[in-house]
């Protein structure tokens, strides 16, 4: 297979250096995002309870100063990064595969103390096998979240590129039986804003963590399982011409890839685009574009997205909802990790406001997606005048990629709010050094003295 054969010789040292860079920003992003996930009550309270009678481990769980388990260390830093919608994704894989590929190797090779360009390797392979399957799948079946397919899929090949570099056999082992065991997970209880969606991510990530070892340690599959079981059980359709990459991987799905700008459900970053430009534009007197000058929205979407249609009634339903996004950012003036919280979310202003968005279903933009996420907006003024804006590809998603600068913002910014300026700072330094001579246990202790630090 060749996708084995490129996912086993995948390295990060003879990579171009722009992939290179991107592996790392993503790496920056992913551990800041569950650093600010990581302090939601609801999962420091799963960091409580997996600690009972847990033995002592040698990986880092983000927020706590104590060694864990590799396994459960990857299942609670999974469980975290997706919890306030800030995290990486592939648009035409329909997933995250970053969220789930970085907490199982940080894991993984903190406790075995590898080096810092394995740990990279290892994140770049799982990143393109996982896209790759994800984009032969063309979606999940009805009521099934890509959480629990491909992405452990992805998090098992960069398990066998980790533990078993150059063992083609490992690999294409390692792929087949992580496609044997695909998780189900119900896409509802995610874009219903319930907080156990967030376990299934961290399950995801500790199911692909363990089939990964357990195919490194010989277990083996029937052959074939992608196309006889993954496909029939969880893909919407499926393509085997999307996992044929030659013995080597051409053409990076890495750089096609997306970090989010907002915290909301993926499906409305056209929304929140273009009502961010509305509120950069300002009003047509040249002032700000000002909430109470508001009559009512109208927010024309694709099929996706305008199911998010209702009123949130908390912060976790607002990241799923187009009038509260939309009214959040017209009320506060931006859409961020500051703004999406349960005050702001069910103040009057906020709440009023949403119940004056209109959303509809445009059929007409359904055939742009998933090239792009579109969205067509128009705001109505109390003294009759209109302003109208659109959303196609979003901010920050392939071709409209953020710089590094901005991704480093981005990343020191969440870490800031975690753990103060100077330990987001070491964090940083922590990663960036992983491209060099730095070590998973390097960025470990960073993150465990972060935390120490941090009352």
């Amino acid at each position: 297979m060749s996708l084995a054969r490129a996912c086993a010789t995948t390295s990060f040292t003879t990579s171009p250096a722009v992939v290179r860079d991107r592996v790392v920003d993503l790496v920056a992003d992913t551990v800041a995002v569950t650093a600010l996930g990581s302090a939601r009550p609801e999962l420091g309270a799963l960091v409580e309870e997996s600690a009972v009678g847990a033995p002592e481990g040698g990986a880092t769980v983000i927020g706590s100063v104590h060694g864990w388990p590799a396994g459960t260390a990857a299942f609670l830093n999974a469980s975290a990064v997706a919890a306030d919608q800030l995290q990486d994704g592939h648009r035409m894989a329909r997933g995250h595969p970053a969220s789930h590929v970085v907490p199982a190797v940080l894991a993984l090779a903190e406790e075995r103390d590898m080096p810092g360009d394995e740990v990279l390797s290892a994140v770049l392979a799982g990143y393109e096998v996982g896209t790759r399957v994800g984009r032969a799948m063309g979606g999940t079946t009805p009521g099934v979240h890509d959480i629990g397919t491909w992405g452990a899929v992805a998090v098992a090949a960069a398990v066998a590129r980790l533990l078993r570099p150059g063992d083609v056999a490992v690999s294409e082992a390692t792929i087949g039986l992580a496609a044997s065991a695909v998780l189900l997970t119900d896409a509802a209880t995610i874009f219903g804003g319930r907080t156990g969606g967030h376990a299934f991510l961290g399950a995801s990530v500790q199911l692909g963590l363990s089939l990964g070892t357990s195919a490194v340690a010989g277990l083996a599959p029937l052959p074939g399982a992608l196309e006889r079981h993954l496909a029939a059980v969880a893909a919407k359709g499926f393509d085997p011409a999307a996992l044929e990459v030659g013995d080597s991987w051409v053409d990076l799905e890495v750089l096609r890839g997306y970090v989010k700008t907002h915290p909301t459900c993926a499906h409305l970053h056209g929304l929140n685009d273009a009502v961010a430009d509305l509120l950069a534009a300002g009003s047509p007197d040249g002032g700000p574009l000002r909430a109470e000058d508001v009559a009512d929205v109208e927010v024309r979407l694709f099929h996706a997205a305008a199911a998010f249609d209702a009123v949130a009634r908390d912060e976790l339903t607002a990241r799923f909802s187009a009038p509260t996004s939309v009214a959040v950012a017209l009320v506060t003036g931006q859409l961020d990790e500051t703004t999406v919280t349960t005050g702001t979310v069910t103040s009057p202003a906020v709440t009023d406001l949403a119940s004056r968005v209109r959303v509809v279903h445009d059929e007409t933009l359904d055939t742009a997606y998933p090239q792009g996420r579109p969205a067509r907006v128009l705001v109505r003024l109390r003294d009759g005048r209109e302003l109208t804006a659109r959303g196609d590809r979003p901010r920050g998603d392939d071709d409209r990629a953020l710089p590094r600068e901005e991704l480093r913002a981005k990343a020191r910014r969440l870490l800031t709010h975690r753990f103060g300026g100077e330990h987001a700072t070491g964090v940083l330094t922590a990663i960036d050094d992983l491209a060099t001579d730095g070590t998973a246990r390097d960025l470990g202790l960073a993150l465990r003295a972060a935390a120490e630090a941090t009352p």
